[in-house]
């Protein structure tokens, strides 16, 4: 038997940020060290990088956010730990409303046998109630098959968050997840099997996660043991997914430098410092020196290694610094830098 060719589609979840490990990487491994083949495919080989995203570098820069299919960040971030060898076809943000209308182009480019779905939290976030997200996951399903008509499909429910968003959106996640067995066991054909991946039971958005929503090392772990256990129902793995020694743990969050620090214009200074392996986001802070004025901390973090500090007073001496984050969790501050701001 060839070795299965395996696609995941999903949103960041599945994709992962740049230095994660991602449960895509971590359920490779396994197969990989129990001698199961397996080729992972898909239009993608990286993470996500936020240092490379067309629209979060608009929004640090001061520019216009540009639009358009073509506006997409290269999916080509770093892996936590080595490469992932193959491709998937997963990205932040994206949806089953969205999916549907290009899955059958990716599945046709690469022929999958295996689709791992991990679609629905970001539907029940923007798009629409539980009804819609299961109308349109149908519709994946049939674009997908139209491609590959005997493709089998583990569909993941949703693991949950216990601090983002509000009751009815976790009442909205709750009835998603009640739901979706029963539509997953009407889509199922002999040809085309389709199984739930429960991710959901025993995952803790408060020690799996990072950030209520996205997995730690620990919820990698989670969520490739999930999926794994539900490939061996169909023949794909030996064993179940037992976590590497030593467990993995998020990596240290380093001081970062200020590498840089130029006026802009008159009312405006542009900061560059050093990236932060492990970090998914950075804190600015500021004062006005000149007026004598408390510290302050930004109220959004920076999702990048520059940032535009706009709406200075020409003339006033501001001090910087600048911290990496991950989540909640914030990392030693860089030592402080002061510059004029005016030309």
């Amino acid at each position: 038997m060839s070795a299965p060719r395996i696609m995941v589609l999903g949103d960041s979840l599945a994709s992962g940020m740049q230095d994660d490990y991602t449960w895509r990487w971590q359920l490779a491994q396994h197969l990989q060290r129990t001698g199961t083949p397996a080729e992972f495919v898909g239009p993608h080989t990286g993470t996500f990088s936020m240092y490379d995203d067309p629209v979060l570098l608009a929004l640090v820069e001061g520019r216009p956010v540009p639009t358009g299919p073509g506006v997409a960040n290269p999916m080509t971030g770093p892996y936590r730990e080595g490469s992932f060898e193959g491709g998937h076809c997963a990205r932040p943000g994206w949806t089953a409303n969205a999916a549907k209308d290009s899955v059958r182009d990716h599945v046709a480019t690469d022929r999958p046998d295996f689709l791992l779905v991990q679609l629905g939290f970001n539907d029940l976030a923007v798009v629409g109630p539980p009804e819609q997200t299961l109308e349109d996951l149908a519709a994946v399903v049939s674009e997908a098959r139209a491609a590959a008509p005997e493709a089998t499909f583990l569909v993941a429910n949703i693991a949950g968050t216990t601090t983002w968003g509000n009751a009815w959106f976790r009442k909205s996640i709750k009835e998603y997840n009640a739901k979706l067995p029963a539509a997953l066991n009407a889509l199922s054909t002999d040809r085309s099997p389709i199984a739930l991946v429960d991710v959901h039971t025993g995952f803790d958005p408060d020690t799996d996660t990072y950030d209520s929503i996205h997995p730690n090392p620990a919820g990698e772990l989670a969520m490739a043991r999930a999926f794994a256990d539900a490939l061996r129902q169909f023949g794909v793995g030996r064993e179940p997914l037992q976590p590497p020694l030593p467990h993995p743990r998020e990596i240290p969050l380093s001081e970062p430098t200020i590498v840089t620090a130029r006026v802009h214009s008159d009312a405006d200074v542009m900061l560059d410092w050093n990236r932060v392996r492990g970090a998914s986001a950075y804190r600015i802070a500021l004062r006005d020196v000149t007026l004598g004025e408390p510290r302050t901390e930004g109220p959004i973090p920076v999702l990048g290694d520059h940032w535009l500090a706009q709406g200075l007073t020409a003339g006033h001496v501001y001090e910087f610094d600048v911290a990496p984050a991950r989540g909640e969790r914030v990392g030693p501050r860089s030592k402080p830098l002061r510059l004029a701001a005016g030309r």
